[in-house]
């Protein structure tokens, strides 16, 4: 981890100049103008000045006077003040929780700035549609927009839209999952914040209360809570720091709150929820307030204490109802519905939490739902309702098998898409270079063609010039020949294992007239995510691509290998007999396991994995194209996986569905192929 960076002497002028940010933007554009603002935007800028220190202190009222004031900023307003009363209202909606406004705000500033030709504000402005893309649980495309963005506006050097870069992508990777990625964003962030603290936005202790997110959400609670002291601390110990704002304590005890109910310890956590509800309440931080009250919901089941966060639950719904709060109403009613539960009320608590579910479900949130199935089915079978329980565990075993799919075909998209944003960035700035060397280079043959007049000599002179130039317009030709073949190339790999991807294969079977015959034969690396949780992401990749170079060696030439997505991959055969794919798929298996994988520190991984493979024809279904075969190959590894991993299952063909089964998917006549070097993998 990087050391946070001290105090620097001059501090104090800094922060004070950080809390007059409106001020000093609004007298320096005007000094850029050259002109003197009139005596109507002087007192413009003095009341956002005003209204920016009353949100620190009451962002409520605060709002609620910019939303008024709104018609005495229209578009008569000279820009700089219009532009900074957007982002003062952008921030104060965003600190109320009001999302959706703080979006539309987004919009307004985006086509304000692009007007004035101000690509500071642009840039800023369009990083909310980042965060818009990820409250629609799409981290896949807010990351692509995030790499575009940063590739168009990063030759702007400025510091603000950095520094919120870095902060966006660490939301991004904490969404994702991926939380040390996400952790080198944050700490990025923070260096900047703590280097430039005349910066008006990210303050400081947004980050702060980032990273404790992030620590809470990755299981290291504890870390959480040293991240909040510390912050703490370091304000105490500088003499010119001002108080925290009521919203940065109330918003710190709230996260020691979550960090103490991550770590079992509920006494401590309804201390810290009870400062911050205490501090929420004198300052009407509504959207805190109800969120503060879910949780105090959620510690008080944890006890089984249902009476008590029954109350909490049902005080928070009209709050969070009130500021449109839709993850707080969704968490209080959910709260409210197994604290009904255990109450034995199970026909009350029902009707909240399949409300929860539904509106999930339209929100596309599949995951949550499946949580929420996994404990309402605990629910109804330790209230002996195991008709229910049963219903309820299968409706969320189908939930997980749609997400498992999703997850891979997002992930894979998401890779995919960073990779084409970057290599779309590079090519931008190769052609920019290209451009200017091209310019420069027309403006040197006019020069020579204007003093070839002078003689004869000069003239061959610059004959000797024009054939040089054609000879380096040639080498650039054949340099732009050569990155049209690495972007060929990249588009059709795998860029971690330097497989075929999905893509390539896809073509493939599309220039194939009707490809109905060859084996497929899909694997799934054994306990991936216990490796990537153990040893970190760094080993993951490195058993991915020694596990894609084993498969190459062992597989013909004539044979595609490729990455299916995550730790799945596809290999593609022609050609197999129905004698040789048991052969085929214990000769795989074998290279997979017959040696263990050794790290760059030393360390051996024993890996394994589980194949499932389609021989075409089927002889029962003539008709099968790949696209069934490989979902076919997929029951069967999913069969295999079932069956203890570390082996293989051949379709051998399609088992009828039996006379009265109704809309039953068809079963599978399987042929199970085990590696020389068997063993059961740990669990």
């Amino acid at each position: 981890m990087r050391p946070l960076l001290p105090a620097t002497p001059g501090s104090r002028t800094l922060r004070k100049a950080a809390s007059l940010a409106l001020s000093l933007a609004l007298a320096s554009a005007w000094a850029t103008a050259g002109g003197t603002p009139a005596t109507g935007t002087v007192t413009a800028e003095l009341r956002l000045r005003e209204l920016g220190q009353m949100a620190e202190r009451n962002n409520a009222k605060a709002r609620s006077l910019l939303l008024q004031e709104g018609a005495s900023f229209g578009p008569a307003t000279p820009y700089p003040v219009l532009i900074s009363y957007l982002r003062l209202l952008r921030r104060s909606h965003s600190d109320a929780g009001q999302m959706r406004d703080a979006y539309a705000v987004d919009e307004r500033m985006i086509a304000l700035a692009a007007a004035q030709h101000d690509a500071a504000n642009l840039a800023l402005a369009s990083l909310g549609r980042v965060y818009k893309r990820l409250n629609d649980n799409d981290p896949a495309a807010a990351m692509a927009l995030l790499e575009t963005l940063v590739g168009q506006h990063r030759p702007l050097g400025n510091i603000e839209f950095e520094t919120n870069a870095e902060i966006a992508y660490g939301a991004i990777y904490n969404i994702m999952g991926q939380h040390d990625r996400a952790l080198s964003h944050y700490l990025r962030g923070l260096e900047l914040v703590q280097r430039h603290p005349e910066m008006w936005s990210p303050r400081e202790a947004d980050v702060r209360l980032a990273l404790a997110r992030l620590y809470v959400n990755g299981g290291n609670a504890a870390k959480a809570l040293e991240t909040t002291a510390a912050y703490r601390e370091a304000r105490a110990g500088r003499k010119d720091q001002e108080a925290m704002t009521p919203r940065v304590e109330a918003a710190m005890h709230f996260m020691d709150g979550r960090a103490y109910v991550a770590l079992k310890q509920l006494p401590q956590a309804h201390g810290a929820f009870n400062r911050a509800l205490e501090l929420a309440r004198r300052h009407e931080l509504r959207s805190l307030q109800g969120n503060i009250l879910g949780n105090i919901a959620d510690a008080w089941l944890k006890e089984h204490r249902y009476v008590e966060a029954e109350r909490a639950a049902r005080a928070s719904i009209p709050i969070a109802e009130e500021v449109q709060d839709q993850s707080v109403i969704q968490m209080a009613w959910a709260n409210l519905g197994f604290a009904l539960f255990g109450q034995g009320k199970m026909q009350e608590g029902t009707v909240y939490i399949e409300r929860v579910a539904a509106d999930l479900r339209k929100a596309g949130a599949m995951p949550t739902v499946s949580a929420l199935l996994d404990e309402q089915a605990a629910a109804l079978e330790k209230a002996g309702l195991y008709r229910q329980a049963l219903q309820t565990v299968r409706e969320r075993e189908k939930i997980q098998e749609s997400l498992a799919v999703e997850r891979r075909d997002k992930a894979f998209a998401a890779l995919q898409e960073q990779f084409n944003a970057k290599q779309r960035a590079a090519q931008i700035e190769r052609l920019r270079h290209e451009n200017a060397a091209k310019d420069t280079e027309i403006r040197n043959r006019k020069l020579r063609s204007w003093l070839a007049t002078a003689g004869a000599l000069l003239a061959f002179g610059l004959a000797a010039v024009v054939f040089v130039l054609y000879r380096k317009s040639q080498a650039t030709s054949r340099r732009l020949a050569e990155l049209n073949a690495e972007l060929a190339y990249h588009s059709a790999h795998d860029p971690l294992t330097g497989l075929y991807n999905r893509r390539s294969f896809v073509d493939r079977m599309r220039e194939t007239d009707a490809p109905s015959g060859g084996c497929f034969t899909l694997l799934d690396i054994d306990h991936f995510k216990r490796i990537n949780d153990q040893y970190g992401h760094a080993a993951g990749d490195a058993v991915l691509v020694e596990v894609g170079r084993r498969l190459n060696e062992t597989v013909r030439e004539s044979d595609m290998v490729l990455r299916w997505g995550g730790e799945e991959f596809l290999v593609y055969s022609q050609g197999v007999t129905q004698a040789q794919r048991p052969l085929l798929v214990q000769r795989i298996l074998n290279a997979i396991a017959a040696a263990p994988v050794v790290l760059d520190d030393g360390t051996t991984l024993q890996v394994s994995a589980t194949a499932g493979a389609v021989s075409l024809p089927l002889v029962s279904n003539a008709a099968l194209g790949w696209e069934q075969a490989i979902a076919l190959a997929d029951r069967a590894l999913y069969k295999g996986k079932e069956a203890g991993r570390n082996r293989g299952f051949i379709v051998e063909d399609l088992a009828p569905v039996a006379p009265g089964a109704g809309n039953a998917e068809p079963g599978l006549r399987l042929q199970m192929v085990l590696p020389d070097m068997y063993w059961q993998p740990a669990q």
